[in-house]
Order: structure tokens, then C-alpha cells, then sequence
């Protein structure tokens, strides 16, 4: 067993697509060398801002020999009416590389034809592993450079190649770069290093301050941060997305710390938090009290020579980011609300689309609609309601225009700052979440409701105008949108059937239908990828999604639900679906309006099934009655089709039967449509 080492050497890789492409180059040699036949024990990926390595474990020393047998053309087609081979035939045989003489005939299925056996002999694992190129030309980047005069692009420059075989160098050669045993150490603290074999990699480049091991130069940050928290008696919060974009920026981390003045504790925190994490990639420190400490702590890629300096820099370069904060936030405060709320008119939330004013105005008509239906303590509601008059306004503040990821959040604290109610506040600060699928989601009814109108709103608006994302473009990020809607309905777990408010909103438009359709279908493609994230089976999701309603919470009770019982028992199951589909499969055609006449009954089965269908209504009370009510009918409805003849010659007999299987088709697709769930089996 062999151990085979291969990097690429390159100019600085962006951090932010550092993990991935190591993933991806370990994907792609696994791939190659499982293609090529040659086995292999384990794969190790390295991955630096400069270079991208995969260590392979326990290679054979030869791929594995293989024979086939390879199918061509039936023998009539094969050969002509004088028994000569055809252009199909000699075409087949030339393209597995055999001679007339390899020919074989067998017969599949009473018809005789050709076959070549062939034999692939394994070759040694260095005539295979040169062939490694083509895993570097099929590299996939989100951005690409091309330099000198090559044509194959590739995230950046490639200075290097190491490719050795335990002791043995492999050649390769990628954009005019040959494979060498020569790797590259830290840019300023380390050497170039010619590494005897594979296995001398990671100490290798160790000792020229490179820890190529991502996962390790991660812990090391961790534990860093740690004792330095430790021995100055802080909390340092640390934030997992950037503490894995520090990794990808280092080689050799070490975590130094800087102080900045007292004054800029008056701007809000989550400023200053902003400032020092996203802006200049900085953890913060709190005291043992959790409150916000003068601190700033980095991670210098290099050793803790002259840090004194590199502090120096680092305030530097920090203190005119929150002079900046300073100065804006005390311009803002020379303002009340009514100057930046009255700012909104004059503002477009797209040029297509309204002023922010008029969305505020819009939200505020559909919180008091969606408070209809869901009937809100009135705290929340009039919480809501006043928050929709203002949420805006904090885009009109000189901090959200320098720090713009903090709309929402300034909103709030601006909003305490003048006075309006706790719950006001709230529900302006978590006006945009979530902000990804499964993200944080308000904590309070009136934010709750302030969210899912903005949203419902947002989505109405921009569909209206024909800003609709098509395949995977959505500049607007209206599937986040719509998932939000899906996530918050979920969360506060309330009973809202979005059908009649989209249908409300679209009659305002000229009643279009289309616009109906496009908007129904979106929300409810949202719904259905949160049902196959919960390992729906996809003919329940199409089942309920053909329901007429747009209930989110009731489609994933009832997904759910569905599922158990299938789970459970699928005879059962089957059995149910069978019988209700019978029922839906006619009282679906009925257009008529359903009138029950008990008194019409012709036979025991269909007087009780009459009874059935008259008390319905009373089990809609839950998806649990509804369906348990039905799954009881099963024997009833089986025993209806044996006994009686639906279309039955006498008319007022045949309508009677019809309106029996409506009023019960009705109750069905309140849940599902059973056509698309029997259609699986």
C-alpha cells in the first residue's frame, strides 16, 4: 500500500469558497481513482489560503484488472442476407477496440446477438495517477481568472504542483505548471520545502509555519480565543461563520487583542459588533456582566513578532470605522421619528413598485384583514398595527445607510429611543426574519404578524408587476420571502388560510386569475420543500397540495398525519384510499348543488351512508375527526358500490347519489386529493 499526495499551489483562494473547493477537489480524485479501478484505503483534504491538497491512504499498487462483456446489435442486424457483418456490426466491434475474431453470439429472450469479451489489464498506480490533469481541468468555480495564455480557467493562479507517490514524483503537468516536490511555506515566515515522500506533508509545511490541516488550524483559533478570554476574565462569543473565514484567511494563527476608546460605548453595541465582526473580521469581548467591553481581538496569519505594531494598525484602521459610527448615530439623534418617517415618501421600494410610505399603508390594511382571521390579543394587534406606521423608517437613518445589515435592528432601538411601546419595538426589530430558511423567526405575536403582512405584501406586490424569479434566478430574494410566510405560519402555529387573502389582494388587481395562480403556486412550492425536508413522501406533498385550501399549518398536520398512518398499517392505508377515491373519482363531476334527501335511499349500505354524509360536517372540527370519521366509512362506501348503481335510470334517485359523493368529495379535498395518492401504488 502506497500513500499519494497531490497540491495545487496558488495565488490567495477567496476564504469564502475555500471549504468547498477542498470538498470538491476530494470528491473528484475519489471519483477519479474509483473510475480508474485503483483502490484506496482513506483520503485526507487540506486546504490554506494558498493551497488546495488531498492525501491519499492505502493506495494499491495497480488498478484492478476487469473483464466485460460488452452487448452490440441483434444477429440480423449484424450480419447480412449473405452472412457478411454489416456497417453496425464492424462499426460495434471497432469501437470496443476487438477484431471480428472476438465475436460471440448468445441469445436474450429467444434472439440471438453479438457480444465482444474484452479485458482491461490493470496498470501501476503512477501511469494512472498522471492522469490526474483532468480532475484540475473539470475544477467548477463560482468565479474564475485566466492568465498568460492559457484558456482553462481556474479560481486563481497556479504557482505549483507536488504530486509524489510515496518517494516517486508523478508527472503531471496543468496550465504549463509541472508536478515538483517542492511546496511553499508561510509567504513571510516560511521557506520552500522539497518533500522526500507523500507522508512528510503535513509536518513538512508545519515547520515553515503553515498548518495545511483546516479542521486543526480551526481548533487552534478556538482554543486561542479560549485562553485569552480565560486569562483576562471575558466572554468571547464566537461567531462559527467567522471564525471559519478567519481559518480560510490564515496559515499560522495567532490571536492578538486592541482596545478602543470609551466613547464609542454610546453607539448602539450591535453597531460596534457589526463594525468589528463583518467589517474588519474581529471578536468582540463582554465582561463577566455580558456587557460590551473596549475591546477588539484579531487573528494575525503569522507568529507574535511585533504585535505591538500590528495592535497599532488594527486601531488604527478600527477607530475611523467607529468615529464614522459615532458621527452618524449623533446626527440621527438630532431628528425626531416624524422627520424620518415623513422621508419614506420619497423614497421607491422599487422602481417599479410604490413609495415605502404606501407599503407602510398597505401592511397596516392587511394586519387589520389577517386580524380577522386569526383574532390576535388586541395588545399584539394594536402593537402590530402602530409598528406598521413607522417600521420603516430606520432606512432613512444615516447608520442603517453606512451599516445597512442592521435595518430592523436600529429600527428598534431608535424606536425605545423615542418613546414608543416595548412590544412596537420588538415587532419593528424582527420585521425581516427570518432572514434564511430555519433562521431565528420573532418571538412575539405583534412582530410575528408585522412579518408575515410585510412579507405577504412584499410578494403580492413584486408578482404584480411581473418581477417573478424564473429558474434559479431571484435577484429579490422572494423564495426566501415566501419560505419566511411558510416558517412564520408554522411557528406561531396559526390556522390561516392564505387562498382567500391572496384572493382579496388579487381582487383589488382586476381580479386576475393568472396572477391567483402564480402566487398560490409559489407560497405552496415553499411548503412543499419544507415537507420533503421532513421526508414527506412527494405523492402525500402532491396530494395535499391539489387541497382547496392554502392552510400551511393544516397541510403539514395533515402531511404528517398521512404519513403515520401509511407508516403504520399500508394495507390499511391503501385500503382507505381505494375506497375514498371511488367516492371522489364521481363526486368531483358533480357541478350541481349537493341536497341530501335520507328519505331517497334504496338499499341499507346507501341509507347509511346517506346518514354518513349528512352529519359530516360536524367531524371538520379536526384533521384527526375528519379522517378517522372517513377511514370508518370504508366498509360503508365499499359495501355503496356493491349494493347500488350510482348512475341509477330513475333521475331524482341518480342526483340523490351523485350529492352524496360530492357532499363527501367536498369533505376529502378539504384534505387531500386521493387521485394523486392512489396513483402511487
Amino acid at each position: 500500500m502506497a500513500e499519494f499526495l497531490l497540491e495545487i499551489g496558488m495565488e490567495e483562494i477567496p476564504a469564502r469558497f475555500l471549504l468547498d473547493l477542498s470538498q470538491q477537489l476530494e470528491k473528484r480524485v475519489a471519483d477519479f481513482l474509483a473510475e480508474e479501478r485503483l483502490a484506496y484505503e482513506s483520503l485526507s483534504a487540506y486546504a490554506t489560503p494558498r493551497r488546495l491538497a488531498v492525501l491519499v491512504h492505502g493506495l494499491a499498487e495497480r488498478s484492478q484488472d476487469v473483464s466485460t462483456k460488452a452487448k452490440g446489435p441483434s444477429l440480423k442486424i449484424a450480419k447480412d442476407a449473405e452472412g457478411n457483418w454489416t456497417k453496425a456490426a464492424l462499426g460495434f466491434i471497432k469501437g470496443q477496440g476487438a477484431s471480428q475474431e472476438d465475436v460471440i453470439v448468445e441469445s436474450i429472450k429467444g434472439e440471438d446477438y453479438i457480444f465482444v469479451n474484452k479485458h482491461l489489464p490493470g496498470q501501476a498506480a503512477d501511469q494512472v495517477l498522471s492522469g490526474l490533469n483532468r480532475v484540475l481541468e473539470a475544477m467548477t468555480f463560482p468565479v474564475t481568472m485566466t492568465w498568460h495564455d492559457y484558456e482553462i480557467p481556474f479560481i486563481r493562479p497556479v504557482h505549483w504542483i507536488v504530486a509524489l507517490l510515496d518517494q516517486e514524483l508523478v508527472p503531471l503537468e496543468f496550465v504549463g505548471v509541472k508536478s515538483d516536490r517542492i511546496s511553499r511555506g508561510h509567504r513571510f515566515l516560511g521557506h520552500d520545502v522539497t518533500l522526500a515522500k507523500a507522508t512528510d506533508y503535513v509536518e513538512a509545511l508545519r515547520e515553515q509555519h503553515v498548518l495545511v490541516d483546516f479542521e486543526e488550524r480551526r481548533a487552534n483559533i478556538r482554543q486561542q480565543l479560549a485562553d485569552l478570554a480565560s486569562a483576562q476574565g471575558w466572554q468571547v462569543p464566537v461567531d462559527e461563520d467567522l471564525l471559519e473565514e478567519v481559518t480560510a484567511i490564515v496559515e499560522w494563527p495567532t490571536v492578538f487583542y486592541g482596545d478602543f476608546e470609551e466613547k464609542y460605548l454610546s453607539v448602539p453595541h450591535c453597531v460596534l459588533i457589526t463594525a468589528m465582526r463583518d467589517h474588519q473580521r474581529y471578536f468582540y469581548a463582554l465582561d463577566a456582566k455580558g456587557e460590551l467591553l473596549p475591546v477588539f481581538i484579531s487573528v494575525r496569519n503569522g507568529n507574535d513578532q511585533h504585535l505591538a505594531n500590528v495592535v497599532k494598525g488594527n486601531q488604527k484602521v478600527l477607530r475611523a470605522r467607529l468615529e464614522d459610527a459615532l458621527f452618524f448615530y449623533q446626527e440621527d439623534l438630532k431628528h425626531d421619528l416624524n422627520f424620518f418617517v415623513g422621508k419614506l415618501a420619497n423614497v421607491n421600494e422599487h422602481f417599479k413598485l410604490g413609495t415605502l410610505a404606501d407599503k407602510q399603508v398597505r401592511v397596516g390594511a392587511l394586519i387589520s384583514q389577517l386580524q380577522g382571521d386569526l383574532n390576535l390579543d388586541q395588545a399584539s394587534y394594536e402593537a402590530a398595527l402602530r409598528a406598521s406606521q413607522i417600521y420603516k423608517f430606520d432606512l432613512m437613518t444615516q447608520v442603517v445607510g453606512e451599516f445597512d445589515e442592521l435595518q430592523g435592528q436600529i429600527g428598534e432601538i431608535y424606536a425605545r429611543h423615542y418613546g414608543e411601546a416595548t412590544l412596537v419595538a420588538q415587532a419593528i426589530g424582527t420585521q425581516y426574519l427570518p432572514t434564511t430558511s430555519g433562521g431565528a423567526l420573532p418571538d412575539q405575536d405583534a412582530g410575528a404578524l408585522l412579518a408575515l403582512a410585510d412579507k405577504l405584501d412584499t410578494l403580492f406586490q413584486y408578482f404584480k408587476v411581473g418581477l417573478i424569479p424564473t429558474g434559479s434566478n431571484d435577484p429579490y430574494a422572494l423564495r426566501r420571502t415566501a419560505m419566511g410566510i411558510v416558517e412564520i405560519l408554522l411557528d406561531r402555529g396559526w390556522e390561516l388560510d392564505l387562498l382567500p387573502v391572496f384572493k382579496h389582494l388579487v381582487e383589488a388587481h382586476e381580479g386576475d386569475q393568472e396572477l391567483l395562480k402564480q402566487l398560490t403556486d409559489f407560497v405552496w412550492a415553499r411548503v412543499a420543500v419544507h415537507l420533503r425536508n421532513q421526508s414527506v413522501d412527494m405523492d402525500q406533498i402532491q396530494g395535499i397540495g391539489a387541497a382547496k385550501h392554502l392552510e400551511v399549518g393544516k397541510a403539514n398536520y395533515v402531511a404528517h398525519f398521512l404519513k403515520t398512518h401509511k407508516d403504520k398499517n399500508p394495507t390499511a392505508y391503501k385500503r382507505f384510499l381505494e375506497a375514498i377515491t371511488r367516492v371522489v373519482n364521481l363526486g368531483a363531476k358533480v357541478q350541481e348543488e349537493a341536497q341530501l334527501n335520507l328519505d331517497l335511499a334504496q338499499t341499507d349500505s346507501e341509507a347509511k351512508l346517506l346518514e354518513a354524509a349528512a352529519k359530516i360536517d360536524q367531524y371538520k372540527i379536526s384533521v384527526d375527526a375528519l379522517y378517522m370519521y372517513l377511514d370508518n366509512l370504508v366498509p360503508v362506501i365499499e359495501a355503496y358500490f356493491d349494493d347500488n348503481k350510482v348512475n341509477a335510470d330513475d333521475k331524482t334517485i341518480r342526483v340523490n347519489r351523485l350529492a352524496t359523493l360530492k357532499v363527501l368529495t367536498e369533505a376529502v379535498l378539504e384534505l387531500f386529493d386521493s387521485r394523486l395518492l392512489i396513483n402511487k401504488f
